[in-house]
C-alpha cells in the first residue's frame, strides 16, 4: 500500500472527518481489477509508491514553473484562486469581493462552518475517497447568496509540481435560491512531476439556482489524477457541466449527480483524446429521485496510439421520479490499432411514466468521409482534423463561455497538430 508522509500544516477543522477516514482506510478494499468499478483502471503502480505531501508554504510567482501560466485562460475575465501542491497561493489569486458572495480557501472557514458543508459519503465507500478525507490539505470555498449572480467566472487552478508528490484538494460550493455562478476547475502539472492528485468537489444547488462547471485536465509528467464531483440539485435548479481531458498520464473523472427536488435540469458533457500510453476513465452517475426532472449526457472520445479509455455511465430513475426525461450517449473512435476503449452505458428505470434513452458506439474514422475530403484536395492530416473537429463539435460548442471554449480548442489543436 502507498506510503504517505504528511509534512503540511492541516486546517484546524475537520478533525472528526480525518480520524474517521483514517480508520476506514484500514477496512476499505484497495482498488483492484476484481472490483467492477476499477476493472479497467489499474492503480497497482500507485499502491506500491512512496508519496509525500508538500512541506512548504506558498512560494509565489518565483517558485512557479515558467512554462505554466498561473492564469490558465488569460483571455477570460475571471476571478482566480490558485493552489500549488495543495497549498493556497494568495499572491497569485484574485478573489471576488462581490456583494453577497463569500469566496476563500477552505482552510479559512471556521470549525462550526465546516460541520455544515460536505454531505457526500465517498470516504465511506471508496479507498480513494478515504485518502482524500484523511489527508486533505486545502481547497476552494464558495457561497453565493439568494438571487445573486456572480459577475465573472471563478477559475480554480491546481498545480502539481515535484517528484512523488501527493495532493488532496477539497472544494465546496453552495448556490442559494435564485443564485448563479460559473466555476472553472483547471488541473495542471509540470513536466517532471510524478505522484497523485486526489481531489473532491461538492456543490449544493438550491431551488431555482444555477451552477455552470467546467473541468479541464492538462497535466504533464506522470500523475495519477483522481477527481470525484458530487452535485446535489434541489427543486427547479439547473446544473451544466463540461469535462475536457487535454492531456494526462492517468486520469479518472467521477461525476455523481443527485436530483433531490422536482423539476431539475441537468446537462453534462465531456471529451477525451488520449495519446501514447495515456489512460482516461470517465465514470458518471445521474440519480433521478424526484418527478419532472430532465438530464442530457454526451461524452465523446478518440483513442490514439496505445492509449486506453473507459466510459461507465449510469442513469437511475427511482420509483417516485415519474415524468423523467433522461438521455445518455457515448461515442468513441479508436484511431490506431494499439488503442482501446471499454464502454458500459447503464440505465435503470423503476418508474413507468418516463422518456429515457441511451446509446454507445465504438468505431473507426469514416473511410468514405476521409476519401471524399482528400478528393477535394485536402491531405490526410487536414482531412482527419476536419473529422475530429466535427466529432467533438457538439461538446465543445456547448461551452457557454467563448474565451474558455477557444482556449480549449487551441490546446487540443496544439497537441494534435491540427492545421
Amino acid at each position: 500500500m502507498s506510503k504517505f508522509t504528511n509534512n503540511f500544516l492541516a486546517p484546524s477543522h475537520g478533525v472528526e472527518l480525518r480520524n474517521e477516514a483514517l480508520t476506514l482506510l484500514s477496512s476499505l478494499p484497495v482498488p483492484t481489477r476484481r472490483n467492477e468499478r476499477w476493472k479497467y483502471s489499474s492503480v497497482s503502480k500507485l499502491i506500491n509508491a512512496s508519496l509525500e505531501t508538500y512541506k512548504g508554504g506558498e512560494v509565489g510567482i518565483e517558485g512557479w514553473p515558467k512554462e505554466i501560466n498561473p492564469n490558465p485562460v488569460p483571455q477570460l475575465e475571471a476571478y482566480r484562486i490558485v493552489f500549488r501542491n495543495g497549498v493556497y497561493e494568495p499572491t497569485l489569486s484574485e478573489l471576488p469581493t462581490f456583494k453577497g458572495v463569500v469566496c476563500m480557501p477552505l482552510s479559512s472557514i471556521s470549525e462550526e462552518q465546516s460541520k455544515t458543508l460536505f454531505s457526500n459519503k465517498y470516504h465511506k465507500t471508496e479507498w480513494v475517497g478515504a485518502l482524500n478525507a484523511a489527508y486533505y490539505q486545502d481547497g476552494f470555498y464558495l457561497h453565493v447568496s439568494k438571487n445573486i449572480k456572480l459577475d465573472r467566472p471563478i477559475i480554480v487552478h491546481h498545480l502539481t509540481d515535484g517528484e512523488n508528490v501527493a495532493n488532496f484538494p477539497r472544494h465546496f460550493v453552495r448556490i442559494d435560491e435564485g443564485g448563479e455562478a460559473e466555476v472553472v476547475v483547471w488541473t495542471t502539472a509540470s513536466q517532471d512531476s510524478s505522484g497523485m492528485c486526489n481531489s473532491l468537489f461538492e456543490a449544493s444547488i438550491a431551488p431555482n439556482a444555477q451552477l455552470f462547471l467546467e473541468k479541464i485536465t492538462n497535466e504533464e509528467g506522470e500523475i495519477y489524477s483522481f477527481a470525484h464531483d458530487f452535485i446535489i440539485q434541489e427543486a427547479d435548479s439547473r446544473f451544466k457541466a463540461h469535462n475536457f481531458t487535454i492531456k494526462g498520464s492517468w486520469v479518472r473523472n467521477e461525476l455523481s449527480i443527485v436530483s433531490a427536488g422536482k423539476g431539475t435540469d441537468t446537462i453534462f458533457n465531456g471529451a477525451y483524446l488520449p495519446c501514447g500510453n495515456e489512460h482516461v476513465d470517465n465514470h458518471t452517475t445521474m440519480d433521478h429521485t424526484y418527478p419532472d426532472g430532465t438530464s442530457s449526457e454526451l461524452y465523446r472520445g478518440i483513442m490514439y496510439g496505445k492509449s486506453t479509455g473507459v466510459f461507465n455511465g449510469k442513469v437511475f430513475v427511482r420509483p417516485d421520479a415519474q415524468r423523467t426525461n433522461a438521455f445518455q450517449q457515448n461515442t468513441n473512435i479508436v484511431a490506431d490499432r494499439g488503442a482501446s476503449i471499454n464502454a458500459k452505458p447503464e440505465l435503470e428505470i423503476y418508474a413507468d411514466d418516463v422518456k429515457c434513452a441511451h446509446g454507445c458506439t465504438v468505431g473507426q474514422f469514416d473511410l468514405e468521409a476521409l476519401f471524399y475530403l482528400k478528393s477535394r484536395g485536402l491531405d490526410e492530416n487536414a482531412a482527419r482534423t476536419l473529422l475530429v473537429e466535427a466529432f467533438i463539435a457538439d461538446v465543445l460548442s456547448s461551452v457557454p463561455n467563448e474565451a474558455l471554449r477557444n482556449e480549449i480548442k487551441r490546446l487540443y489543436s496544439e497537441r494534435h497538430h491540427w492545421s
